[in-house]
């Protein structure tokens, strides 16, 4: 056995041990958004990289292919967000991703059948919460071996605000929702995924990370995405 392939088959056992200690959790955060900052042809990004996937995990493209698949195949409606989905978006990974964060479109009636596919690809259901956000309703899963899911809802009363007609509501998910979804490319496989344009509002009205500066940069410059004069909230780079 060589040496990667020993760190490879030691991966899942590290990142476990990394979630039972606490302790561990704010070196490993400042070590997934150095990395995840980095262009993965530096050196930060080739020398730290290993080390970061095995302490926090590491959804890679495949990953992200056999998640969707799996939820397409039992016809439950999902749609790529957060960093997969810009990288979706521009065609090609730019950055390494702790986790993937997966729309349902019908998120009430089709969460728990979510969660019952994704158990058999060997996720568990670890935490449920809400709060006042775009996507308010979030349901976490981890397979133990250093793959997380995050299956989240849409706020459409939100979305009616932003890019529907003056007074719209949630009920005029119709008129506008093309303006909400998209189409990208994660390994050479089509996927769907919500637009640049939603992906640049979910980006705003909070600080962002190096992280998400990155990807809010390849939503400007790649894809010319632009939302109604909100600016996102940059903060300087304490990491």
């Amino acid at each position: 056995m060589t040496v990667r392939d020993a760190l490879t088959s030691s991966a899942p056992a590290v990142h476990r041990f990394v979630r039972r200690h606490r302790v561990l959790w704010v070196p490993a955060g400042w070590l997934s958004r150095l990395v995840a900052s980095s262009r993965q042809s530096s050196a930060v990004g080739l020398v730290l990289g290993p080390l970061r996937n095995r302490l926090r995990g590491h959804m890679k493209a495949e990953d992200v292919v056999k998640v969707v698949r799996g939820l397409t195949e039992h016809d439950v409606g999902c749609y790529l967000a957060g960093g997969w989905g810009v990288d979706a978006l521009v065609g090609r990974q730019t950055r390494s991703h702790d986790d993937l964060d997966v729309v349902i479109d019908d998120y009430d009636n089709e969460v728990g059948r979510a969660i019952e596919v994704l158990g058999t690809l060997g996720f568990r259901h670890v935490e449920t919460h809400e709060r006042r956000t775009w996507m308010p309703k979030r349901s976490v899963l981890d397979d133990g071996a250093g793959h997380r899911v995050e299956l989240v809802s849409l706020n459409w009363q939100l979305l009616a605000r932003e890019f529907g007609s003056p007074g719209a509501d949630a009920t005029a998910r119709p008129e506008f929702q093309h303006l909400v979804f998209a189409e990208g490319t994660v390994g050479g496989q089509r996927v769907r995924c919500i637009s640049a344009g939603v992906q640049l509002l979910y980006h705003t009205d909070f600080e962002l990370e190096a992280a998400h500066r990155h990807d809010v940069a390849l939503l400007h410059d790649e894809l010319g995405a632009s939302h109604r004069g909100r600016t996102p909230s940059l903060r300087p780079d304490h990491e």
